[in-house]
């Protein structure tokens, strides 16, 4: 039976880090490490998305974002297929991802969302949580999401681990994974670690 991994995402605007997981506390394995881009590297304006739209006519605005959307939908959607081949060609069996989960909502009205600098990046947040997270459901995954600031927390409870013990472990991924093995990298492993755990849930 080949052994149980996990994927999971630190975002950021217009792309992630993703580390996959399998094993449990004192043998951990990490089978990958990844940046996803989500929207094109060539151009890095435009994955501000609402930051851009902001610029735009009122009549154009709308048709930007939904065409950002799509294309950001698309790049993910093939990126998680990606590394789910890449992780079962490596003999491992994987059904669940974690990603953030952001605790403020975005206004349906396009209009308010562009009056507000702070909503804009509220709304930038949302839009790449939401299209993995809908990447990683059209590629089978269960996802398990929680807000960031208690990834530490909630993936060492859910191990039965305090989180100073689970940072160490996830810290002494770095020689096997390599670099970068930073701040992203750790905190994307606590997604999976979680992920990995609440899988059967």
């Amino acid at each position: 039976m080949a052994p149980l991994a996990a994927i999971g995402f630190k975002l950021h605007t217009g792309w992630a880090a993703a580390v996959a997981i399998s094993g449990g506390p004192g043998e951990l394995q990490g089978p990958l490490r990844r940046r996803v881009e989500l929207l094109p590297s060539s151009n890095p304006s435009l994955r501000f998305v609402y930051h851009e739209a902001s610029k735009l006519p009122a009549s154009q605005a709308e048709e930007f974002v939904r065409r950002a959307r799509a294309t950001a939908q698309e790049t993910a959607r093939i990126a998680v297929a990606d590394i789910l081949a890449y992780i079962r060609a490596h003999n491992f069996e994987i059904r669940a991802a974690g990603i953030s989960l952001s605790s403020r909502t975005v206004p349906a009205d396009l209009s308010v969302v562009l009056r507000s600098h702070p909503v804009i990046h509220t709304a930038e947040g949302v839009l790449f949580q939401q299209v993995v997270a809908s990447a990683c459901a059209d590629n089978g995954l269960k996802v398990i999401s929680a807000r960031e600031r208690e990834i530490w927390s909630n993936a060492a409870g859910a191990w039965g681990l305090k989180e100073a013990e689970l940072r160490k472990q996830i810290d002494g991924l770095r020689k096997s994974m390599g670099a970068p093995w930073a701040t992203d990298q750790k905190i994307a492993a606590a997604y999976a670690m979680l992920a990995l755990r609440r899988e059967d849930a």
